[in-house]
């Protein structure tokens, strides 16, 4: 083991502030090739940045960082675009 990189303590891993996320959008489009289609900003501290999340992807991050807000809105997106494309192709 390296002693030049400490290991961090859990005190300090605990007192890191938790990843936050914001819903920016549902594109039908990508979902309808089936491609991760929530397009996610994922906050830690002062950076920001976004990605693609599938529904699995919001489920594990559900599951790491609690059911937050708008991590429930991308999960939504997915529900309304199946309920939809079910109804359009019944």
């Amino acid at each position: 083991m390296d002693k030049a990189t400490p290991t961090p303590s859990p005190a300090s891993v605990d007192s890191a502030p938790p990843l936050r996320f914001r819903f920016i959008e549902f594109n039908a489009r990508r979902a309808m090739r089936g491609a991760e289609a929530a397009r996610v900003a994922v906050i830690d501290g002062d950076d920001e940045d976004w990605l693609w999340m599938s529904q699995r992807d919001i489920a594990k991050n559900m599951m790491l960082h609690g059911r937050c807000e708008e991590l429930l809105k991308a999960h939504d997106a997915y529900k309304a675009h199946d309920a939809y494309t079910e109804n359009i192709y019944d």
